[in-house]
């Protein structure tokens, strides 16, 4: 079963946070409110859950405190956040270092001072030794997102040469490397190249079809792509988020009728916070193409969702496509200027990302200016 990263309220209102071990967002919710707790959010979904290994031997004060730093860094991803955090938690260290150094200081001692030094940075050591590796897959992620390929591919080698990958990690980078390979024409040699994960990844339903479905749209698939997003949801049990997926698919490409049924049947309260977008986005795309009012103001709240977490280059290529929706949105509001000034920030990812039918909207309805080249 999955590790579930959550936050919640006890009955006297004291914060709470740790890992729940369920098989389904659902159950994990209602396992929580058994314990008396309140305002149960989930942060995590049951396909991507904590790593198990992470936890074992761990104390119940030790997972909470684990869970507490993980949504810390949720918040406030980051270098400095990092040195902070191990600031505080070894500052008697630090304090009894600064009165060694201080001491050093006092009796001219170089020797005294070059230890103290020595002993002040190493509590930092291990955090700045791990982050290196989060910081290359960050960068990872910004080349993905620019389409700088051969960058990206370089630095998945560098990953896997550096360390030993956890499971879902290794997959995410085949998948990249599959979607480059996908976007340049071979689609068939891509999925070939993911098959060998979908035994390996059943014990995840689900997951395996919707990274498929990212290999179907670089390749320019839209029905394979919806066909995916239905097959993952299918077999993940309808989990939230699966749906959700699945729904935005249909918004986006496939039949609205399914889109909406699909929105109407979800509980909205076991997506976890970062899905908030999505769901904007795909109430906006549904009412654009039913032309029903509140479309763009719907797609509007979605951007200004993902610009929230546009430090992060993550979630650059969803904050592209959805501020695509919306600069058509404005474009048919007649706010052609805006329209054009939207798409002007995004347009370096959309011209990695977006298909030929998109680009060729794009270009038809003057939205892309010469200046975004």
């Amino acid at each position: 079963m999955a590790q579930l990263l959550y936050s919640a309220k006890t009955a006297d209102g004291r914060d709470r946070q740790g890992f729940v071990e369920a098989d389904s967002a659902r159950a994990a919710r209602d396992q929580l409110r058994a314990q008396g707790l309140r305002q149960v959010v989930l942060h995590q979904e049951v396909a991507i859950s904590q790593d198990e290994a992470s936890l074992q031997g761990l104390s119940a004060a030790d997972k909470a405190e684990l869970a507490k730093l993980h949504l810390h860094f949720r918040e406030r991803p980051g270098l400095l956040p990092l040195l902070q955090v191990v600031a505080r938690k070894n500052r008697v260290w630090l304090v009894v270092d600064a009165l060694l150094l201080a001491g050093g200081i006092w009796a001219r001692s170089p020797a005294l001072m070059l230890i103290a030094v020595a002993l002040l940075a190493l509590p930092f050591a291990p955090a700045l030794w791990r982050y290196r590796h989060a910081d290359r897959y960050q960068q990872l992620l910004k080349a993905h997102a620019l389409g700088r390929w051969p960058e990206m591919v370089g630095l998945a080698g560098r990953l896997r040469s550096a360390i030993d990958l956890a499971e879902n990690l290794d997959f995410d980078l085949d998948v990249r490397i599959a979607s480059v390979r996908a976007r340049q024409g071979d689609l068939p040699g891509a999925l070939e190249d993911l098959a060998d994960w979908q035994p390996r990844l059943v014990i995840h339903p689900g997951l395996y079809e919707t990274r498929l479905a990212a290999v179907y749209a670089a390749g320019g698939d839209r029905a394979g792509f919806v066909q995916a997003m239905g097959q993952a949801q299918a077999l993940s049990g309808d989990e939230p988020a699966r749906v959700l997926d699945h729904a935005l698919a249909q918004a986006r490409f496939g039949d609205l009728a399914r889109a909406e049924a699909l929105m109407a049947g979800l509980d909205l309260s076991l997506l976890p916070p970062m899905a908030e977008g999505f769901v904007a986005w795909t109430q906006g795309l549904i009412a654009m193409r039913r032309g029903r009012p509140g479309a763009l103001a719907l797609l509007s709240r979605a951007v200004a969702v993902f610009l929230q977490r546009g430090g992060s280059p993550a979630v650059w290529t969803a904050l592209a496509f959805c501020s695509c929706d919306q600069a058509m949105a404005l474009h048919a509001a007649g706010q052609k200027a805006q329209a054009k000034a939207t798409l002007k920030n995004v347009m370096p990812v959309l011209r990695a990302h977006a298909d030929a039918p998109l680009l060729a909207v794009l270009r038809r309805d003057f939205m892309a200016s010469e200046s975004g080249r």
